[in-house]
C-alpha cells in the first residue's frame, strides 16, 4: 500500500513576522535602556580653603604667617605666639557645606582645641572639640553650613606655639553640588551681575536702548546674575537679550 510523505506544515507567515517584530522590540528596548540614567554617586567634596583669605590671632614670625596654612605646600607653616588661646580662621567666600577638615600639624601642635563654623564671622557654633589631639595628621569628618572656618587652640603640647603646616576645609558649594570650573573669558556681550557690581541698573538701561529697536541687528546680549539680593533693578528686555539667575537658588 502506497504511503503518502508526511508533510510539514510551514509556519504561517504571521508568526514569522511576530518573532521579527519581537526580536525589533527586543533591541530597540535594550538599546533605549542603554540612555536610561544611572543614579548619580553623590559629589566628591572638594578643597575649598587653598588659597583663601586666612586670618589669625597672632604668629610666631615673619615666616610663619597664617596664608602658609592655606597655601598647600606641606613645607611652610602657621605658627602662632607661645600662649594660649590662640586661633586660625579661614574665609571660603561663599556659604558651603563643610564635611572634613584635615589638619597637618606641625611639632608644636594643638593638644585641646575646637573647630567653629559661622555663616556671618559674628555668631559661631563650635563643630568639633577635642582635649587628647595626638598631633601629625588629623582627618576630621564634620557636618555644617559655613562660610568661616576657625580653629581655636585652647592648649599647646609644647611650649612653643599652635603651628600647623596646612589647614583643610574640604566640601560642596551650591546646596551640595560641586563647584563648576569656569569657562575663561564669555565675551563682551555677556556680563555676570552680583550684587556688589557697580551701577547694574545703569549698565541693564544702556543695553536695552540698543536692543529696543534692534530687530533686525547683529548684536545679542546675555544678563546674567548670581545668587544674592538685588534692591529695585528693573531691567528691561529688547531684541536678542536673555536674562537669567545663576546657582541653583537664583
Amino acid at each position: 500500500m502506497y504511503a503518502h510523505p508526511r508533510l510539514h506544515r510551514p509556519l504561517p507567515a504571521s508568526r514569522g513576522r511576530r518573532s521579527g517584530a519581537l526580536a525589533v522590540i527586543a533591541g530597540l528596548v535594550l538599546s533605549l535602556l542603554a540612555f536610561v540614567p544611572q543614579s548619580s554617586a553623590s559629589a566628591a567634596p572638594s578643597l575649598l580653603s587653598q588659597g583663601k583669605a586666612v586670618t589669625s590671632s597672632s604668629q610666631e614670625n615673619d615666616g610663619t604667617p597664617a596664608s602658609a596654612a592655606v597655601d598647600g605646600n606641606n613645607a611652610t607653616r602657621w605658627s602662632s605666639a607661645f600662649s594660649d588661646p590662640q586661633w586660625i580662621k579661614v574665609d571660603l567666600g561663599a556659604t558651603a557645606s563643610v564635611s572634613q577638615i584635615v589638619l597637618r600639624w606641625e611639632a608644636a601642635y594643638s593638644k585641646a582645641y575646637r573647630i567653629e563654623f559661622s555663616s556671618d564671622n559674628s555668631s559661631w557654633s563650635t563643630s568639633y572639640s577635642t582635649t587628647t589631639s595626638p598631633g601629625g595628621t588629623e582627618t576630621l569628618n564634620v557636618s555644617g553650613s559655613a562660610r568661616y572656618v576657625r580653629l581655636t587652640g585652647t592648649a599647646r603640647a609644647t611650649g612653643y606655639g599652635h603651628s600647623l603646616w596646612e589647614f583643610q576645609v574640604f566640601g560642596t558649594t551650591g546646596g551640595g553640588d560641586p563647584q563648576i570650573p569656569g569657562g575663561g573669558d564669555l565675551g563682551p556681550n555677556v556680563l555676570v551681575f552680583d550684587p556688589s557690581t557697580p551701577n547694574i541698573q545703569g549698565k541693564v538701561d544702556e543695553i536695552f536702548e540698543k536692543q529696543e529697536s534692534a530687530q533686525f541687528g547683529t548684536d545679542r546680549y546675555a544678563l546674567m546674575f548670581k545668587p544674592g539680593t538685588y534692591s529695585n533693578i528693573n531691567a528691561q528686555i529688547g531684541f536678542y537679550t536673555s536674562i537669567a539667575g545663576l546657582g541653583l537658588k537664583p
